[in-house]
């Protein structure tokens, strides 16, 4: 099964993340940052399959992921299988409420997978701003990788 993956990221973690998820499917898998010009010129209807997802900042997901699922909103509920998911520090119904935030709701009925795969905090990669944010929102003092490998696997076997 031919499958697309499509997902943009800030910091890296999601990338990380989406390349952890191509590991894991089988077939031919396509893997595209939506905020890389060349993304444009993608066409959804040679995949069979397609993962869509993002990490969310300040409880939205980023412009790049919300204009692509807009513009691409037919096509993307035509696809054989639609996967959706978001790296975010929320836990349970918290980080539920930001996938229903993060993607138009037709897509979330659609969708065959919906994934939270954690977050990491990579204060190296951050400015100056973002690092004294996170350290006063989220008490972190030093970098972490959080991201959830089981749900990955997960989201992976149930795209099967």
């Amino acid at each position: 099964m031919k499958t697309l993956l499509a997902y943009a990221s800030k910091h890296g973690t999601t990338r990380k993340a989406a390349e952890k998820l191509a590991g894991q499917l089988e077939g031919e898998v396509k893997i595209i940052n939506l905020k890389e010009r060349a993304s444009r010129n993608v066409r959804i209807e040679d995949y069979e399959r397609v993962i869509v997802g993002g990490s969310i900042h300040i409880g939205k997901i980023q412009k790049s992921v919300r204009k692509f699922c807009q513009a691409n909103l037919e096509k993307l509920l035509e696809v054989k299988q639609l996967g959706l998911f978001i790296c975010c520090a929320e836990e349970k119904e918290k980080a539920l409420e930001q996938m229903e935030n993060a993607f138009p709701a037709e897509l979330l009925e659609k969708a065959a997978a919906k994934g939270l795969f954690g977050h990491e905090f990579n204060l190296e990669k951050m400015s100056f701003i973002s690092r004294a944010m996170i350290k006063k929102v989220a008490g972190v003092e030093k970098s972490e990788s959080k991201i959830k490998d089981e749900n990955i696997k997960q989201f992976a076997e149930d795209l099967v």
